[in-house]
C-alpha cells in the first residue's frame, strides 16, 4: 500500500515599511529593494503587495517554506 506524502507549507511574510510622508526617491528605493529580493528567488515583482497602513507605506510578500512529512 502506498501512503501519500503529506506536505505542510509554512509561510513567511517579509515586510518593508516606509513612514509617510516620504520623498519619492525613498519610495522608489523601497520598490527597488523589494523587486531585487523577489528576483533573487526567481519571482516576479508583482508578487509583492503595497499598501498604506497607520501612516506607513508597506511593501510585503510571502515566501512559502515547504517541509515534507512522511508517515
Amino acid at each position: 500500500m502506498i501512503v501519500p506524502t503529506r506536505r505542510t507549507v509554512h509561510v513567511t511574510r517579509t515586510e518593508h515599511a516606509l513612514p509617510l510622508p516620504a520623498p519619492l526617491l525613498d519610495v522608489a528605493h523601497l520598490v527597488e529593494i523589494v523587486r531585487d529580493e523577489l528576483h533573487r528567488v526567481d519571482r516576479p515583482a508583482d508578487d509583492a503587495e503595497v499598501r498604506v497602513t497607520d501612516g506607513d507605506l508597506i511593501a510585503s510578500y510571502e515566501t512559502p517554506r515547504l517541509s515534507t512529512v512522511r508517515r
